[in-house]
């Protein structure tokens, strides 16, 4: 059986599942280049398919992850419109509408006479389809669609490892569907919602975006900052940050749970109001603490109702590594797994997995969805690719261009003596963490080469940490992680051994010393281990500083093109391309 899956929100995605396994996923923002693309995702669904041999007569069921689609040019705007985007989260002092007008407004929008949000786009479910049938040539009754929390836990149960043991399924996000959190439990195929939490008094997701709003950052793109700025702040400020934004957002413990806003009024001015003289360091602090202190207490909360050791979560308020690090000590949590990249682009896997169980039941035939196993879905780079994009640029003519057999033993020997190489090879990675495949590396002993990136490459925030690598057999040596909790994905963060902090202090965060690990396992991705594994024989550390391949504010790389647009425009010295090395004279 061969379903679609389908995300058509922000960082639109398309998924491949062949029987029970999902063997291709990409986002379409690799294709377009435009970061977090939004809307059918055309140019992804047609790379997979190339990857994959397929034809869309191979196609049994398209799963469309939500019941609602908006236009795509809509979605885009509000992400890339700045003006557009501050006048529909409402960013601004002015006092606001009256009552009567606001509710005239809201009845207006309800009954069809008025946009709920100007130029906010619903797509109707003929438009939606037609995009599919005009695409593929697919009759409509091979397409579905499917609850969006009910895809993020899909994703987040038939993924994990548990081998169809029962769990605790929990998904939280800004909004999908009128929802903002569901649990769970699952055991076998079945998944059974519990409890869901409506996004209408308020979300968790919101909450966070606002507070990135409020920093000057993007809203919906910007959050992984005010993490990685929180640490900044002293304890006192933080805490004083923290009760002040508890007096506007808080968790209501009733039947369901409610992430709700306490008052009435724009949810902007509010935060503006709460936090008034207070640092932005701390303000990112409080925000943190607020998200992390009510993700446990909620998590705890639904563990007493609906039961459950194994704990699967999805969503986007689950990339939050340090809340997943507050989650996995939970006493009670006797394994964890969060589905990697758990944004909305997740759902489109989500989607796969619904629709392939759905499929076997009207087919009467047993369901059997694996785990999702290694995240390297998107296209693959081919030699042949590689050195037909060299010749038709005239690479040599500009840069040094050297053929390694032995690629990974030179990109180490880069590391060990110039600091920073950027590697792309193989299949791309699926989500937002480089993992290696388009992946910058560099020395993370050496805390000059923060710097280098930071200025010289990637042109980001200063205070952002970067991310470790480290071997599956090393990890012992850098990690405290006393439940051997597997980490593929950096998807969680961990305290690190003091001992050996020296070796990772240009991968770890400078404050807190926590480190959002990738431990790599050799099978998952054997050359990308015999990189870290020769580096290793060449300094004794058993790891590297891995960023992800792009410039500020643009999507990872994909193809060939892509790595040598960004090694072009960057201050890069070394790209390792395939078997390729590509120097700058």
């Amino acid at each position: 059986m061969i379903v679609l899956g389908i995300s058509e929100t922000h960082c639109a995605t398309a998924a491949v599942l062949r029987g029970g396994r999902i063997v291709g996923c990409a986002s379409e923002e690799r294709f377009s280049r435009l970061k977090n693309d939004a809307g059918y995702p055309r140019a992804a669904v047609d790379a997979l398919l190339r990857q994959l041999g397929l034809t869309p007569a191979d196609i049994d069921v398209v799963a469309l992850a939500g019941r609602q689609a908006y236009a795509r040019e809509w979605m885009n705007r509000v992400l890339h419109d700045l003006p557009y985007a501050r006048a529909y989260y409402g960013v601004s002092l002015e006092a606001p509408a009256g009552g009567v007008a606001r509710r005239t407004r809201k009845l207006a929008a309800r009954v069809g006479l008025a946009a709920s949000s100007a130029g906010k786009t619903a797509l109707g479910d003929d438009e939606r389809l037609a995009l599919v049938t005009d695409h593929l040539g697919i009759a409509r009754e091979r397409i579905v669609t499917l609850d969006h929390h009910a895809c993020h836990a899909a994703a987040a149960y038939y993924g994990a490892p548990f081998g169809a043991q029962d769990a605790l399924v929990l998904t939280n996000d800004n909004s999908g569907d009128g929802l903002c959190a569901t649990a769970s439990r699952a055991a076998g195929t079945a998944i059974t919602r519990r409890e869901a939490s409506p996004s209408a008094p308020g979300s968790l997701g919101s909450f966070y975006s606002f507070a990135t709003l409020l920093l000057g950052m993007k809203f919906g793109e910007h959050e992984y900052k005010v993490m990685g700025l929180a640490p900044y702040a002293g304890a006192r400020a933080t805490a004083e940050a923290t009760a002040a934004l508890a007096r506007v957002f808080a968790l209501t413990e009733g039947d369901p749970c409610l992430f709700a806003w306490t008052r009435r009024g724009p949810r902007y001015r509010q935060l503006v109001e709460a936090t008034l003289g207070l640092r932005f360091d701390a303000i990112a602090g409080g925000a943190q603490a607020i998200v992390e202190d009510t993700l446990v207490r909620w998590a705890r909360r639904m563990r007493e109702r609906h039961g459950g050791e194994r704990l699967a979560l999805g969503g986007g308020v689950f990339m939050n590594v340090k809340a997943n690090m507050r989650l996995a000590a939970e006493e009670w949590v006797r394994e964890l797994f969060v589905f990697p990249s758990c944004g909305d682009e997740s759902n489109a896997i989500g989607a796969a997995y619904l629709g392939y169980v759905d499929l076997c039941a009207a087919r009467g035939v047993p369901a059997a969805p694996r785990a999702f196993g290694p995240a390297y879905l998107g296209p693959d780079l081919t030699s042949d690719e590689i050195e037909a994009t060299l010749r038709r640029r005239d690479v040599a003519n500009r840069h040094r261009v050297t053929e390694h057999e032995r690629i990974e033993e030179k990109i180490a020997a880069l590391l060990v003596s110039d600091g920073v190489v950027a590697r792309c090879a193989g299949r791309m990675e699926f989500g937002a963490r480089a993992l290696g495949n388009r992946s910058i590396l560099a020395h993370p002993s050496h805390p000059s080469v923060v710097g280098i990136i930071n200025r010289m490459i990637k042109n980001r925030d200063f205070w952002m940490p970067f991310a470790p690598s480290i071997l599956r057999e090393r990890a012992d040596d850098y990690l405290v992680n006393p439940r051997g909790l597997a980490s593929p994905y950096m998807m969680l963060a961990f305290p690190t051994q003091p001992k050996r902090r020296d070796e990772l202090v240009a991968a770890i965060h400078p404050h807190d010393g926590t480190a959002r690990a990738h431990i790599v396992e050799q099978a998952w991705n054997p050359d990308y281990h015999r990189v870290i594994q020769e580096f290793e024989r060449q300094t004794g550390v058993g790891a590297v500083l891995n960023t992800s391949y792009n410039l500020h504010g643009e999507p990872l790389v994909c193809s060939a093109d892509d790595a040598l647009d960004t090694f072009e425009r960057s201050g890069l010295q070394h790209l390792a391309l395939g078997r390729w090395l590509i120097s700058k004279r």
